[in-house]
């Protein structure tokens, strides 16, 4: 591990907004941050955390989460809230297929998946963020009126995911294959991370959809 990274990480440890799936008694200890009993948002493989520290400072009666099994990504969008005296921003180091550990039923209100990885070999189809498997996951926590948004510039992922989407019988609430080429969009549509930034100079299409159960 490189002296800046290692610093970084170091650094991590001592933030009070970063919380580790692994901690004893991580869902009392993030009630406790928050200090209130609203539900939670998540951005899921948050990244740096670009939606959820633009949305935390949107929606300051609102409780949101970034969730990255990446510790060093967590840092750029833990150190910004932290900076910026964002407290209703969280992070944790978490698996996404084990978010049913940290999270109760109901517990979850709203779900961002921006620009995933797209997992191309047939092997890792699986542990695709919009697939049956974690479709599962996110039912076994979010409200029933929940929405999850999910962005990409992966044509053939987002193929993929409406697929999944229609075999579940879920209800699509908007769709858009060309997120940058339309007027009246969402928040959703609107926020920006670094990724896509990269990705609409390079000229490519922004995907999304918005759906629940």
């Amino acid at each position: 591990m490189g002296r800046t990274k290692l610093k970084k990480f170091i650094e991590l440890k001592s933030f009070p907004n970063v919380f580790d799936q692994e901690q004893e008694m991580i869902s009392a200890n993030l009630k406790k941050y928050f200090a209130n009993k609203n539900s939670y948002t998540l951005e899921v493989g948050c990244g740096e955390g670009d939606y959820t520290v633009n949305l935390a400072k949107q929606f300051s009666d609102r409780n949101f989460i970034g969730i990255d099994i990446k510790q060093a990504r967590l840092y750029v969008g833990a150190k910004k809230a932290l900076e910026n005296n964002i407290n209703n921003a969280a992070f944790i180091s978490a698996r996404v297929e084990k978010l049913t550990d940290v999270f109760k039923e109901n517990e979850v209100e709203e779900i961002y998946i921006p620009f995933p990885e797209p997992h191309v070999r047939r092997r890792s189809i699986p542990r695709r963020l919009v697939s049956p498997e974690m479709l599962n996951v996110y039912k076994n926590i979010l409200r029933s009126d929940g929405r999850i948004h999910f962005k990409t510039d992966d044509r053939d992922l987002f193929q993929y995911s409406l697929e999944v989407i229609s075999k579940a019988g879920l209800t699509i609430i908007k769709q858009n294959s060309d997120v940058h080429s339309q007027e009246n969009l969402t928040l959703a549509e609107t926020i920006t991370t670094r990724y896509e930034r990269y990705y609409k100079r390079e000229g490519r299409k922004i995907h999304y959809v918005c759906f629940r159960f």
